[in-house]
């Protein structure tokens, strides 16, 4: 027989893990996730990105004003239109039957899990098809993640776009004379984006793709309670 005091034991024991696992603290990990993704495909699929959009537009257009040919940038190109799917699906997803809640996360972890799955076990060193497969799983599941980042992020808390951070952190400075609003959330954002990138860039070099992959899906399970709680209504 359970004691008395078990039931009330494992309700606060909850309680305090879900108190931990927040969702802001969701997003500072969803930050680092972004990180590490951008870190295996830049390094070892072609210099692509995934999730960093700007930088593939970017690569596309040196690429066709230098004259190279279409298949310089297929990767970057598929990359992009991948990315944009996965937008569309999250974007349908938030303005249906499940837009209350974060239901799209989920498919999003799925989709980490397939592609770690891939890393491991197709030939991406010698296979363009291979590489190609990833490469689209993982800006697919980017596409999905900012747009359900539009729904369900919350103001100064970037996941990807540190440009902007970085420039709401120091022109709100004292020193541009502002009053400093939300600096530690925006320095945070950036702290652990920047991290995830050096630690997927370790991973990536030293040990294998699949190393940064699966440390993004860790990270992303983790912030999953936060990320999959339901959002709290605006109050009327």
């Amino acid at each position: 027989m359970p004691s008395p005091g078990s039931g009330l034991s494992g309700t606060s024991s909850r309680a305090r893990r879900a108190g931990f696992l927040t969702h802001i603290r969701g997003l500072y990990l969803i930050s680092g996730v972004c990180g590490l993704v951008d870190a295996v495909c830049f390094l070892s699929l072609g210099e692509v990105f995934a999730e960093m959009m700007t930088g593939n537009l970017l690569l596309i257009m040196f690429y066709v004003g230098t004259g190279h040919p279409p298949t310089a940038y297929a990767a970057n190109a598929m990359a992009v239109a991948a990315f944009l799917l996965g937008a569309i699906c999250a974007g349908r997803i938030v303005r249906g039957r499940y837009g209350h809640t974060r239901f799209g996360f989920l498919i999003e972890w799925a989709l980490l899990a397939l592609a770690v799955g891939f890393s491991l076990a197709l030939p991406l060193e010698t296979s363009t098809v291979a590489r190609f497969a990833l490469i689209s799983t993982l800006a697919f599941a980017m596409g999905m993640q900012n747009a359900l980042i539009r729904r369900h992020g919350v103001p100064d808390l970037a996941t990807n776009v540190m440009t902007l951070t970085l420039t709401a952190l120091v022109a709100d400075s004292t020193l541009a004379g502002g009053e400093n609003e939300r600096w530690r959330r925006r320095l945070a954002s950036i702290s652990v984006f920047a991290l995830g990138a050096m630690l997927g860039a370790l991973l990536t070099t030293r040990i294998d793709p699949w190393a940064s992959l699966l440390a993004a899906l860790l990270l992303f399970t983790l912030a999953l309670p936060g990320l999959t709680r339901p959002a709290v209504p605006p109050a009327t």
